[in-house]
């Protein structure tokens, strides 16, 4: 009894210390939160000091993001989804893309397509390279971003969206630590930088923007970039409070979707900003490409998405301003999930499930004369197994 009476003390420690720094935590987010939704009109980032880091043409750190017709548009999403199984011999991934396109008639309801079909059988995949477990899983990664560029690409040789939207990044992001150790794995990289290249030259010879929708970001890209300049705003009008505090541990905790949920209103968007350029030292010799973001609130229970877009042949403010709209057009149904329907759609449609790939495995076994409980690797097998 006494035993049971100390976890419970350590448990309702751990609880109390866990609030508290939660609490605290919100506490300094506030105070960050109001300071910038005072400043939001009157604060210029146009007039940051480059050496700052922050390249924008934007006046104001936040904008209404302007309502736009989408009668007569063809808006695209793709996604991809993937299973992976890694066996005694080698590695299995199923891995799927859907490209979905909406075209919006003038009262009726949209017009929708799927590239290549409407649920396509998956990609089965398999290495018996010796990686890691970590360059394993950037292998996988690479293999479901070449799909869904691939994707992409068909959809644009099968018809001609006005935007196409793909769920996450622009780029692709991966560990360059992890693909830099393995030849395997570079070369896989650069086919999947070959692949974004040839989608953003498309799209720029047929004129269709093209932009990521990131949700649930976990960046503090920007935090990062205001943290740098804040010394400078304290002299400004409405920052003054920042004299008084130790902001720099505040900004350490503060994540950039944590800064603007407060700050945003919805169908407001951030100043529009370089995020990165294109190249990297695997490219640096070929045509690059600006990757510029912005974050915007699409719905009012819902955090901020972060919108990233090459720079492509449009003129930069009006690709902003076109991106922007679109994007809340086609968020705007859900006051608590402000995603774009046609990713939320592609999802839907991309989505492997887990039986499948269980189903792939006893097929597999069966004909190589193994159980597929044999083929498990042993920590999948063991007998003593736990729930958790």
């Amino acid at each position: 009894m006494t035993n049971n009476m100390g976890v419970h003390d350590k448990i309702d420690k751990v609880i109390d210390d866990i609030s508290k720094k939660i609490q605290k935590y919100n506490e300094h987010r506030k105070l960050f939160q109001n300071l910038f939704k005072q400043a939001k009109k009157t604060l210029n980032p146009s007039k940051f000091p480059v050496n700052f880091g922050i390249v924008t043409t934007d006046s104001t750190f936040t904008k209404k993001v302007p309502s736009t017709n989408i009668d007569g548009l063809k808006i695209a999403g793709v996604d991809g989804g993937v299973i992976h199984r890694s066996l005694n011999f080698f590695d299995i991934a199923l891995i799927r893309a859907v490209g979905v396109l909406f075209y919006h008639r003038q009262g009726d309801n949209p017009l929708v397509r799927y590239f290549p079909e409407e649920q396509p059988f998956p990609d089965i995949l398999t290495s018996i390279e010796p990686l890691s477990q970590n360059e394993l899983e950037t292998l996988i990664s690479i293999w479901r971003m070449q799909k869904e560029i691939r994707c992409g690409l068909s959809l644009l040789e099968e018809d001609q969206p006005d935007i196409i939207m793909l769920d996450g990044s622009v780029l692709p992001v991966l560990d360059s630590r992890e693909v830099k150790q393995s030849e395997f794995l570079l070369q896989q990289y650069l086919n999947l930088k070959a692949l974004y290249r040839k989608l953003y030259s498309k799209c720029q010879r047929n004129r269709v923007a093209l932009c990521g929708v990131v949700k649930d970001s976990r960046s503090a890209i920007l935090t990062n970039k205001l943290a740098a300049i804040l010394p400078h705003l304290s002299r400004l009008k409405g920052f003054e409070q920042l004299i008084e505090i130790d902001y720099r541990p505040i900004v350490r905790q503060l994540r950039d979707t944590d800064l603007l949920f407060n700050i945003l209103d919805t169908n407001e968007r951030t100043f529009e900003f370089l995020l990165t350029k294109f190249n990297d030292e695997t490219d640096n010799k070929l045509p690059d490409f600006e990757i510029h973001c912005f974050y915007q609130k699409t719905a009012e229970f819902d955090t901020p998405l972060r919108i990233e877009f090459p720079v492509l042949n449009i003129e930069e403010g009006n690709l902003v301003e076109k991106i922007s709209s679109l994007v809340n057009a086609v968020s705007k149904y859900n006051p608590e999930y402000g995603l774009p329907n046609v990713i939320i759609e592609a999802d839907a449609r991309a989505r492997i499930q887990e039986t499948d790939a269980d189903i792939l495995v006893d097929e597999i076994a069966a004909k190589i004369g193994y159980t597929s409980f044999s083929l498990q690797k042993r920590r999948s097998r063991s007998p003593f197994k736990t729930g958790v």
